[in-house]
């Protein structure tokens, strides 16, 4: 600074922020499964385990591997899905979840 004065910074640190940048994944999902009503019969599905190649038994069938590969060469779906997902998706998915379990998303 000139003449040898130091200025210093004018601001303080947002605890609303630091305390919301804290907010974990699983943090969210711990608090969901938390929250579960116990008297509710239903099962509950996870759907917040993460990476599945972990697992031996979500090992993807050759024709599926194909499908991916094929999609990716094509330069047709190399952007992010709506956050909503894609309709064919969500389509399959409400035939395939019947309304006797509840979803659990993280």
């Amino acid at each position: 600074m000139e003449n040898g004065m130091v200025e210093r910074w004018g601001f303080r640190g947002n605890e609303v922020l630091c305390t919301a940048s804290a907010i974990t994944i699983r943090g969210v999902l711990n608090e969901v499964m938390g929250n579960i009503n116990e008297s509710d019969t239903r099962p509950v599905i996870p759907l917040g385990h993460g990476d599945p190649s972990a697992f031996p038994c979500f090992r993807t069938t050759q024709i599926a591997d194909n499908a991916v590969a094929d999609a990716l060469r094509s330069a047709k779906f190399n952007g992010y899905a709506p956050t909503v997902g894609v309709l064919p998706a969500r389509s399959a998915l409400t035939g395939l979840v019947p309304a006797v379990f509840v979803v659990c998303l993280p």
